[in-house]
């Protein structure tokens, strides 16, 4: 399964770079990617559905954490090609880029999606730290696929502080390495990730404290984790918009899920997660807290939605580190976050191929010329802000509950840091699509018709909708306590 699994992915990547025209390139993306995707939801359902354990050899594992990740992936990546279809063919056909730079963006795309569920699916330390490494050298190329001077600039300023991070990172895994071989664990089996847990009090506690450290700011710099949050708001706002919205969707959730991983091997060395839950409590908050500022004099809907990523981390981060109620509550807000962000992002494409500009004074009259991405989007960022009926208010809700009673001062200052946010989106977006402006209205113009882009993000409000039904019922709770059985340690 494993290597149909890759085999498919490499072979997506080959048939787009040999693609003589764009419809070739484009046909065989979509139905590899189609492929790939379904056969990767088959190969996480069980794990996912009933907690059993998927084992290929030593070094691939499927439980229900990395069941969630690779089926979330796989929804995110088709969603993003059948929107690029779209997207970036009208970026080719208004020779915005050229026949190569479109062949690269199908090339690139699903070699950066198999890095992904790479680092999802292995048990070994280390191939997981080189798969999260891809995910920034082939994503970079996407960031800076115009190739103008500020996608390059960011594009760069992504692939320096990502790779560095992930380079501390590194450090961390030779030092939780380092402690198990001192345990007499000799060979390959020092890196795998199963072989960590089992021995992890025999570690020293200073180098479980220190390599752990230095895995959380490595990550945690891909996860945009304030204060290594500074490439992400640039990232997102200069790349092609479904790249933006695999980025804040699926990619930012598994550099989290790297850190969650190593955050069970600490949390089973000290015997309890008392010190990593206040660590994430910690810069969960100050990620929440930074996000409300920076909305407040934001002018640019991709960055407003990027920040609106920052927080949602943060979110996660500090639901986690209100174990365990708080962990059922951060795997809801995961997959809530996941199709709500990326149906935004979808939007902002739509959004950008009509007005040519992510700057908001620039827009008016958006509901009067795109009557549907307006309506979609509104409805997007009420999902994203916890509306009823999202499943993000389900999460927020149950997130809440047990914050209140643990950290009751630091609750209230996250509800006003949230209001803010909420009232900072809602405002923005109101301006962009109900303000008017005759001399900016294009007569040329048509209004828009139904299109893909409008289907998919359908598609995902629906879905948030039906989970917020169902994060209520036995089976949803069943399967989230499945899910948070695999990565959070109880004691």
């Amino acid at each position: 399964m494993i290597i149909i699994l890759l085999t498919l992915f490499i072979l997506t990547a080959i048939g787009a770079w040999f693609g003589r025209n764009a419809k070739n390139v484009r046909t065989v993306s979509v139905f590899l990617a189609a492929l790939s995707s379904i056969m990767l939801v088959l190969a996480a359902w069980s794990p996912v559905m009933y907690g059993q354990i998927a084992r290929y050899g030593s070094w691939w594992t499927i439980d229900g954490f990395s069941g969630l990740m690779i089926i979330l992936i796989a929804c995110v990546y088709m969603a993003t090609v059948a929107i690029s279809v779209r997207y970036i063919g009208h970026e080719l056909a208004s020779q915005i880029i050229s026949f190569n730079q479109y062949r690269l963006y199908f090339t690139l795309l699903p070699i950066f999606a198999l890095c992904m569920v790479i680092t999802v699916l292995t048990n070994n330390s280390l191939v997981l730290w080189l798969a999260l490494e891809g995910t920034t050298l082939f994503s970079t190329f996407l960031v800076g696929l115009y190739r103008k001077k500020t996608s390059i600039e960011a594009a760069w300023k992504y692939m320096i502080l990502c790779s560095t991070g992930i380079s501390i990172g590194l450090v961390g895994i030779l030092l939780l390495s380092y402690g198990v071989h001192d345990s007499e664990i000799r060979g390959g089996e020092m890196f795998l990730i199963s072989t960590l847990v089992e021995h992890a009090q025999l570690i020293p506690e200073n180098i479980i404290k220190l390599s752990f450290v230095l895995l959380f700011i490595g990550f945690g710099t891909k996860v945009g984790l304030v204060p290594m949050h500074t490439w992400l708001p640039d990232a997102h706002s200069k790349a092609p918009s479904p790249i933006s919205a695999i980025f804040s969707a699926v990619l930012l959730n598994v550099a989290l899920y790297a850190i969650i991983r190593f955050k069970y091997i600490a949390d089973v060395s000290f015997g309890n997660a008392e010190w990593t839950s206040q660590l994430f409590v910690i810069f969960g908050c100050i990620s929440v807290f930074l996000a409300a500022l920076m909305m407040l004099i934001q002018q640019n809907y991709k960055r407003m939605l990027a920040y609106s990523s920052i927080e949602h981390m943060g979110l996660i981060l500090f639901a986690i580190g209100l174990s365990p109620f708080g962990a059922i509550a951060a795997v809801m807000h995961m997959i809530g976050h996941t199709f709500a962000k990326s149906a935004l992002f979808f939007g902002a494409g739509e959004i950008l191929i009509r007005w040519k500009t992510t700057k908001i004074p620039k827009i008016a009259n958006m509901y009067v010329q795109a009557p549907y991405t307006s309506i979609l989007f509104i409805i997007a960022i009420l999902g994203i802000i916890a509306i009823p009926p999202s499943a993000l208010f389900v999460s927020e809700y149950g997130m809440f509950a047990q914050a209140i009673i643990m950290y009751p001062k630091t609750t209230l200052a996250l509800f006003v840091a949230l209001a803010v946010i909420a009232y900072a989106m809602l405002s923005l977006t109101i301006t962009m699509v109900f303000h008017e402006d005759e001399s900016k209205i294009n007569g040329s113009i048509k209004k828009e018709s139904w299109n893909i882009t409008h289907t998919v993000i359908v598609i995902e409000l629906v879905i948030i909708v039906i989970f917020a039904m169902w994060f209520t019922t036995t089976q949803g709770s069943d399967v989230i306590n499945n899910i948070v059985n695999s990565f959070l340690f109880i004691k």
